[in-house]
């Protein structure tokens, strides 16, 4: 972090700039904050990308579909103007090293946080290929290791999978030892799979401190990358599987980041997928089962299902408000949320009522119990176009909301403050900020509304878009919870709390 200098600019936007974090490809970072104090970190384009028109048609339509990547592995993108004099994109602020610098600093990672990591650095990919964006550059230096697991920061050039790529003709975009062959090469597609290959190296790199086509010249590692084998001595074998399937130098033989981010969710970890006879995967798993618990949980499996409901209640609500402003708004339906998990012959108590655990995993309840309400409610615009009663649907939906958010928040920031452990503490901090900005984007819309007598298309546009901001937020706040696993001395605590009897 630096100080910043006369020529840096005091505000980009409504963000407050403090101090620079740094230069990347498409321009200078700075550290930012909002005037409620939430921090980000600000991309500022640089002036002869911010004189091409084109480049600007596509960060606008890049910037459009970024929005929408929600994870908890990701560091969301929270504001930008293409149209600015000085275009310029936020994201949130990850406090924590790069994996580069975590690695030079304290040696390859063990395995059990290899692991997390590959879990976490799949998920994440996995978020942003749903979005229709491919990352382009993930390597360490663009991996940050948060209280809370990894966050792949720096969609400065990624891309629209069905569009052109942000750089100009000719250019090669990545850094060497972490490009695919097809990058190289420039032959096939430069989708999805060539995340994949870099997720490859960047494990290699977390697990042994080099990439697996290490070289003292740029142009003979990526000789190596089109023609030689990975080294992957000293991969760990929990992951060698991983790492082999991600690094096959024919994009269509990688498995995508949903099927890794899938198996690693299971106990038996990641395995590749059976193939044809012509070497391609025969099925594509992106989706976990339907059948979620087939058996008694026990221990922490048990209190992940647990969370799991309280999760599945805030996805539910999430989605239900999505599909109504979708048909509002004239846009898409998003998919169906999630099934809850049930779970069959729980384990035998072991907790009196009044102990820390099942007040804490009580409290957890409730909080999930109260808003498996906001799925009842709904915003549609009236089929005979009647502004004074949309005005007055929208005004009880949205103060029904807000009145239920200014409840659950309470909530959140007890089991924050309560957590258990630092993961437990920082998870729960950022799911008391997505409900904070999920509050601030509902009163925004109510005010819009509110002061529009008689109500006009503009503002009840507004109010529909601010109403879809804030259940963006609840829905990565259901993504954080539902990546929670409680320790495992609050096994069987949900049992002696009244909130979980169902």
């Amino acid at each position: 972090m630096q100080p910043l200098q006369p020529e840096d600019p005091e505000w980009l936007g409504r963000f407050r700039i403090e101090a620079r974090l740094g230069v990347g490809g498409m321009g200078r970072v700075y550290l930012a904050s909002t005037p409620e104090g939430r921090r980000a970190a600000v991309k500022m384009i640089r002036d002869d990308l911010a004189g091409d028109t084109g480049f600007r048609h596509r960060f606008r339509r890049e910037v459009s579909a970024a929005l929408s990547v929600a994870g908890l592995f990701t560091a969301r993108v929270l504001d930008a103007d293409p149209d600015a004099d000085q275009p310029w994109l936020a994201t949130e602020y990850v406090e924590g090293p790069s994996l580069a610098d975590a690695v030079a600093t304290s040696g390859p990672m063990p395995p059990a946080p290899l692991a997390a990591l590959a879990r976490g650095l799949a998920e994440a990919l996995g978020a942003i290929h749903a979005a229709g964006l491919v990352h382009r550059d993930l390597k360490p230096a663009n991996v940050l290791l948060s209280p809370a697991g990894p966050k792949v920061i720096d969609f400065g050039i990624a891309w629209s999978a069905g569009g052109t790529q942000l750089t100009g003709t000719g250019q090669v975009v990545g850094t060497p030892e972490y490009m695919a062959p097809e990058q190289i090469s420039g032959i096939g597609p430069g989708g999805p799979p060539i995340d994949v290959f870099a997720l490859g190296s960047t494990l290699v790199f977390a697990a042994t401190g080099r990439s697996p086509f290490a070289a003292d010249q740029a142009a003979a590692a990526l000789f190596r990358i089109v023609h030689g084998e990975p080294d992957l001595t000293g991969v760990p074998g929990e992951v060698r599987e991983l790492v082999r399937a991600c690094l096959d130098k024919d994009p269509a033989r990688r498995p995508t980041a949903q099927r890794i981010a899938v198996g690693l969710r299971g106990a038996g970890g990641f395995a590749p997928a059976p193939r044809a006879p012509d070497g391609r995967e025969t099925a594509d798993i992106t989706a976990p089962p339907a059948t979620l618990v087939e058996r008694a949980p026990t221990g922490k499996r048990r209190t992940r299902v647990l969370v799991a409901v309280a999760a599945a209640v805030l996805v539910a609500a999430g989605t239900t408000l999505g599909i109504t402003l979708s048909t509002a708004g004239g846009g898409t339906d998003p998919t169906t949320g999630p099934t809850t998990p049930v779970a069959a012959g729980p384990p035998t108590p072991s907790f009196a009522p009044d102990s820390p655990e099942v007040r804490y995993v009580d409290r957890l309840c409730a909080s999930g119990e109260l808003l498996v309400s906001l799925a009842d409610t709904t915003i549609s615009p009236t089929a005979t176009g009647d502004a004074a009663a949309a005005r007055r649907d929208y005004l009880t939906s949205i103060n029904r909301v807000i009145g239920i958010v200014d409840t659950a928040l309470p909530d959140f920031v007890v089991l924050r403050d309560d957590a258990p452990d630092e993961a437990t503490r920082a998870a729960f901090g950022q799911v008391v900020e997505e409900f904070t900005s999920a509050r601030e984007s509902y009163v925004e819309g109510r005010d819009a509304v509110q002061a529009s007598e008689p109500l006009t298309v503009q503002a009840y546009s507004t109010g529909v878009e601010k109403f879809t901001d804030g259940t963006r937020n609840l829905a990565l706040g259901a993504t954080i919870v539902q990546g929670l696993t409680l320790p495992d001395s609050f096994a069987g605590a949900y049992l002696s709390a009244p909130h979980c009897a169902e």
